[in-house]
């Protein structure tokens, strides 16, 4: 196995000119891939002219969209000097950079849909925003070549997690090259040019040998050492001598760890690096994994589950919460749309200027979920936008919807005042509660009358319209959990349609006052 920049440069030489399969380099900026690539690069532009073009090196980086903003512009720049200096020095090597798709960005679940942050048993995030976009491209490459051979620039001791993922690529039957053990990627070889080197091998090499891209691996190391405690890089000396690659970068919104101590340590190392401060006061303060009191007590599917009773502990039944209120996702949206004002308000820093933590279409999506899945039609993201932005909102324009934002507060004072006069209860909380599920119901009708309206699509309007009676056919969240408790179902969902039957007996009983009406009004409709 090669292991001296010469051999494993020789080593390339002979794999490359060996088939014709196309090669896959992964690219994340950091120091591991950057000295992946540049032997690549040194290999494929010291062959004879006539080979330098044998077959195309595609060097792919995904942008999750919520990484360390210093890391995803370093990325970013560097990708564009790549294909800059593959087309003049009259190498075949181009760079791709991905991104997940518009419904699997991290804003579009989080704020959108209301998926709870990222938690060791709901870790949503890492197909979505990570391996999708990569795959894909993998994916597509080797049917069109047959096969593909993809670059990783893992190495063995960076960590027993990433250890255990370099033996899986063991048991070749390639000299070298080894099967790829996603069955997404059962076509596709794997090759780890520097798994033998240390992190120490690795900054010897990227800083002895100029970059051929043109980037400057003084900056990457710059980043690096600014991201470690005390900006501390030592001299190596001996194996305890710790390195300075030991930083380790990431999205930003990560949940998985207390802290991104990069960035704080960024932050902290670099003044020109203190504007990401609101970046991570916003991550620190809204992105907790203390956020039972902020989700629904409904499954996204609007069935109702409970937990198991802990022994242990003794802690009583309880539901298992679901997606984030549209309280709680109207807050995140305004304050990372704020945050992102602040940001980009700060001088003097280059590309901080347009620097978008929610991009417009992921605004646009966020909007078109809340309204038209699920049926907020009070349609907040325009009127955030302007108290934030101080712009008009530059979105396309929604379907109009009869009913506006005077028309909906009116119908929150009936429905509380229904809701007290005849769902009465001594807990004010639980009166609140009461009151609030009322109106999302009447609410829900009403946006499903309407959207069926405009679309046309009247054969489907009566199950969409049990599906809303269903979802909301419990008065609070404590009538959910004694209903779940009677039917001693736990982990397991429950088939709501006996407390929809009952709901129906109460939200259609007929009344002379004026919340009644407002509801006849609704079913009269729906039903038309």
């Amino acid at each position: 196995m090669a292991s001296t920049p010469s051999q494993i440069i020789a080593e390339i030489q002979e794999l490359y000119l060996s088939d014709s399969l196309p090669w896959v380099v992964g690219y994340s900026g950091g120091k591991d891939s950057t000295a992946s690539l540049q032997l690549i690069w040194n290999a494929i532009a010291a062959l004879p002219e006539d080979r330098r073009r044998f077959k195309p090196v595609h060097v792919i980086s995904t942008d999750t969209m919520v990484e360390n903003p210093v890391i995803a512009l370093w990325v970013q720049a560097s990708l564009m000097k790549m294909n800059v200096a593959a087309r003049a020095q009259g190498l075949n090597i181009q760079s791709h950079p991905l991104t997940p798709a518009l419904e699997n960005r991290f804003w579009v679940n989080l704020i959108g849909k209301g998926y709870p942050a990222p938690r060791p048993k709901f870790r949503w995030c890492t197909d979505r925003l990570k391996i999708s976009a990569s795959t894909k491209f993998i994916q597509d490459l080797s049917e069109a070549n047959g096969e593909a051979i993809l670059v990783l620039g893992q190495r063995k001791g960076e960590s027993q997690a990433r250890d255990k993922v370099i033996e899986q690529y063991k048991s070749s039957t390639r000299d070298r090259l080894s099967r790829n053990r996603d069955p997404r990627l059962s076509r596709v070889w794997v090759y780890l040019p520097v798994e033998t080197w240390t992190s120490d091998d690795v900054w010897e090499f990227i800083m002895e040998n100029p970059n051929p891209w043109n980037a400057n691996n003084q900056e990457l190391f710059d980043i690096y050492r600014g991201a470690t405690k005390d900006a501390e890089c030592p001299i190596v000396v001996d194996k305890s001598t710790p390195s300075c690659g030991d930083s380790r970068f990431g999205c930003y919104v990560c949940t998985m760890v207390t802290q991104d101590k990069s960035m704080a340590a960024m932050i902290v190392n670099d003044e020109t690096k203190a504007w990401m401060q609101p970046i991570m006061d916003f991550r620190d303060r809204y992105l907790t994994l203390d956020d039972r009191h902020f989700r629904d007590f409904r499954r996204f599917n609007g069935r109702i589950t409970l937990t198991d009773y802990d022994d242990k502990t003794k802690s009583p039944d309880r539901l298992i919460h679901g997606p984030y209120t549209q309280d709680r996702r109207v807050t995140l949206f305004r304050q990372l749309l704020n945050t992102q004002v602040i940001v980009q308000k700060t001088k003097g820093v280059p590309g901080v200027k347009n620097l978008q933590l929610l991009p417009m279409e992921e605004i646009e999506e966020i909007r078109r979920i809340w309204v038209e899945e699920k049926g907020e039609i009070e349609d907040w993201v325009p009127q955030i936008y302007k108290e934030v932005t101080g712009n008009e909102y530059p979105g396309k324009e929604l379907d109009p919807m009869p009913l506006d934002m005077d028309d909906l507060q009116l119908l929150k004072d009936v429905t509380s005042e229904w809701a007290v006069k005849n769902l009465a209860t001594n807990d004010i909380g639980a009166s609140a509660e009461r009151a609030s599920e009322l109106y999302k119901l009447t609410r829900n009708l009403l946006a499903d009358s309407f959207h069926g309206l405009q679309n046309r699509k009247r054969s489907k309007k009566l199950d969409e319209v049990e599906k809303v009676l269903q979802t909301f056919s419990f008065l609070d969240e404590n009538d959910a959990l004694i209903f779940a408790m009677e039917h001693d179902s736990k982990n397991t969902d429950i088939n709501i349609e006996e407390e929809y039957d009952a709901a129906m007996e109460i939200i259609f009983e007929p009344a002379e006052d004026q919340g009644s009406k407002v509801i006849s009004i609704v079913s009269t409709n729906i039903i038309a």
